[in-house]
């Protein structure tokens, strides 16, 4: 009997035949196909037989698991785990394979997108256009809507994993600025870009969240921190809600002592209607979409697709998150032990 997969992420058709290729029969469904998350009653009917789940927004659990008795390998197409119980699974001898970096293109292209609209104010001229016209009262709309060149400007990155370093090398090589960086994870770069918190925020024309969402990195850029930024710089953030005091950073702008900022994610999502936000044409707001460029679903598939693989070939899967845990036994365990 040819073993299930059962999909709820978003998944390209070339990754169903790459299961297939596997020698697993891909069933669809959920998130991935309708957009609607499914319940997990819904999921464990749905889900019944097979052999390996992926989800992506769907949530595993201790409940689904013991409904799937048949499982042999859950997947989240996802950088971290977090709508999956990886204790839950490990304690069943079940594999969590992961999608790091999946998306890491994608945001980079973003940030260097809000960093331009951003400098430039183009979405504020752009609103003009439509709104009010082409001219700024009696002013011709170059004297309002103007920013600064890219080159020779000082991009500081809170956070140097694989998304800080793809926003580094297209700001450096792609727009001639000077990069440095901030992660306590990686203060020896060859590079020599890392620097103290303190003196990016002091020296940075720019800066740009790029580190974990953590009870370490929550309210990371408060008050104190955003009166250490240079006067007149910039902010970004695509990395998470929460590290960021928005009502300081509101302020901030609005005084003038920063030119602006971008967010992506915020504190409450979906951002309130009524958010303070929303009234400062100098934030430029998205409702989180720094990864969801279209080959997002063909990168997590490929890692996902990939480790499967190596697993049917009794390997060590290489984004496998309770590894350790799990080759430390000896059961090699996997999609047909």
């Amino acid at each position: 009997m040819t073993p299930i997969a059962y999909v709820t992420a978003e998944w390209p058709q070339a990754a169903v035949s790459s299961l297939a290729d596997l020698g697993y029969q891909a069933r669809t469904g959920g998130w991935g196909q309708t957009g609607q998350v499914l319940t997990a009653d819904r999921l464990a009917a749905e889900a019944a037989g097979a052999s390996v789940l992926v989800v992506e927004v769907e949530r595993v659990d201790a409940g689904l698991l013991a409904a799937l008795p048949d499982l042999r390998v859950v997947c989240t197409a996802r950088g971290t785990p977090t709508n999956v119980d990886v204790a839950a699974c490990t304690d069943r001898n079940l594999p969590v394979l992961s999608a790091p970096g999946r998306n890491a293109d994608s945001v980079a292209d973003f940030v260097i997108g809000v960093l331009i609209c951003g400098l430039r104010r183009i979405p504020a001229a752009e609103r003009h256009l439509r709104d009010v016209g082409w001219l700024v009262g009696d002013d011709l709309p170059y004297l309002h809507f103007r920013g600064p060149e890219l080159a020779g400007r000082t991009l500081g990155l809170i956070g140097y994993g694989a998304i800080g370093r793809r926003v580094a090398a297209r700001a450096r090589d792609g727009f001639g600025m000077r990069v440095i960086h901030h992660d306590p994870f990686r203060l020896a770069e060859p590079d020599g870009t890392g620097v103290t918190l303190p003196t990016l925020l002091a020296t940075a024309d720019v800066v740009s969240l790029h580190c974990t969402r953590s009870p370490e990195t929550a309210n990371l850029i408060d008050a104190a921190a955003l009166a250490l930024m240079k006067p007149g710089s910039y902010l970004i953030n695509t990395a998470g809600g929460g590290m960021v005091d928005e009502a300081a950073l509101l302020a901030a702008v609005e005084s003038g002592a920063l030119a602006g900022a971008a967010l992506d994610v915020f504190g409450t999502e979906p951002l309130p209607p009524d958010s303070p936000l929303l009234r400062c044409d100098r934030l430029l707001l998205t409702p989180h979409l720094a990864g969801a460029a279209t080959d997002v679903a063909a990168h997590h598939a490929e890692l996902i697709c990939a480790d499967l693989a190596r697993l049917a070939q009794g390997r060590r899967p290489v984004h496998c998150v309770n590894v350790d845990e799990l080759w430390s036994t000896g059961s090699r365990p996997g999609p047909r032990d």
